[in-house]
């Protein structure tokens, strides 16, 4: 039996399309920075973030306006991003494992 669970996470769009849009123009990766629950307020981020997409390996500069929040399935191996590590809702700091 196959187990997954969907979880709220703060995201970003990854900004290298070509990688991504192939055979399907309309695809946006997103690459998960940090879990956070339906409610939560954007945390106040003052700098641009540098993200590495864990899919094409590239590395681009995001501002806080580009963070969002997404409904995704939980990334296998998921370590949160630094801004993100110390921001983790209740039920995430319980669930053991999750953030290694």
């Amino acid at each position: 039996m196959v187990e997954y669970s969907v979880d709220y996470f703060w995201v970003v769009i990854c900004k290298n399309r070509r990688f991504h849009h192939k055979g399907n123009t309309s695809y946006e990766h997103r690459i998960a920075l940090g879990e956070t629950d339906p409610f939560s307020p954007q945390p106040m981020l003052t700098e641009d973030l540098n993200v590495r997409c864990d899919s094409c390996g590239e590395e681009y500069s995001y501002k806080p306006k580009d963070v969002l929040r997404a409904e995704i399935q939980v990334p296998e191996h998921f370590l949160p991003h630094p801004c993100f590590a110390s921001v983790l809702p209740s039920k995430s700091r319980n669930r053991g494992g999750s953030f290694r």
